[in-house]
């Protein structure tokens, strides 16, 4: 049933305690789960937290959830609900093992409509992603670890093996906490994305040539911005992506 939806359901529950506990769950918090399955992480939350959401796309496991007075189960897909409009006023803290085959489209969905909503995140994801999401200007990085970085500040917290699930992934797992901008950065920031997912369109190449499927003259705005056209742009910074962003006119 897990592999249905690309799920690997946590088991170990050392490593469910570790998790909630890096949370510092109280009374006072909100909480949402995206993809609790058989409720591993959910049931403890609940003992811990004042309020628990969970999004499950799966019926079977949606009613199979244990009914709980601070428990409430929106069944259906995470990534076409109204945030806002089921979770209502903030603030929420986010917790979850995520189904690692859609990480990248839940996390950009919780990035752009958790703005102003939730204040931190603390995500079970495939290891490789959680070092990407966490190594901005390395070889591992990619577009996602630039709009990461755009809306909070990650960290990658600890890694998790293959046996802590059933069934057990064919890669490791890490936990990663991102805690949430409280104020965006100044710049545009659709054009900052669109620069940050061009350059990444043809990641092995220079800046002056990736970003010639979008800039008229990408030569002249890199170099008032301050930047080598003949760089990659997984050596770059937010901050010397906003620079460029910034230059183009």
């Amino acid at each position: 049933m897990g592999r249905r939806w690309g799920q690997h359901f946590l088991r170990d529950r050392r490593v469910v305690e570790k998790i909630l506990d890096a949370a510092d769950l109280g009374p006072e918090d909100q909480v949402l789960e995206v993809g609790p399955g058989p409720g591993a992480m959910t049931v403890p939350m609940c003992e811990r937290a004042g309020r628990v959401v969970a999004f499950e796309i799966d019926p079977q496991w949606a009613e199979k959830l244990p009914a709980n007075p601070n428990l409430r189960v929106v069944g259906g897909d995470f990534l076409k609900a109204d945030l806002r409009a089921e979770l209502g006023s903030g603030p929420w803290k986010v917790v979850a093992n995520l189904p690692y085959y859609i990480t990248g489209p839940i996390l950009e969905k919780l990035f752009f409509e958790g703005q102003g909503l939730v204040t931190d995140m603390w995500l079970m994801m495939q290891k490789e992603v959680a070092v990407r999401l966490t190594s901005p200007a390395t070889r591992e990085a990619g577009s996602l670890t630039y709009f990461a970085a755009y809306f909070c500040h990650p960290k990658l917290l600890f890694k998790v093996k293959p046996g802590s699930f059933a069934p057990p992934p064919e890669v490791d797992s890490a936990v990663v906490h991102l805690h949430m901008r409280e104020e965006p950065l100044e710049c545009d920031r659709d054009r900052l994305f669109r620069l940050v997912r061009q350059a990444f369109s043809m990641r092995r190449k220079t800046l002056h040539r990736s970003l010639r499927g979008l800039l008229e003259e990408p030569g002249a705005v890199l170099e008032k911005a301050g930047i080598s056209g003949q760089r990659r742009p997984e050596t770059l910074s937010l901050e010397e992506f906003i620079r460029v962003e910034r230059a183009w006119e």
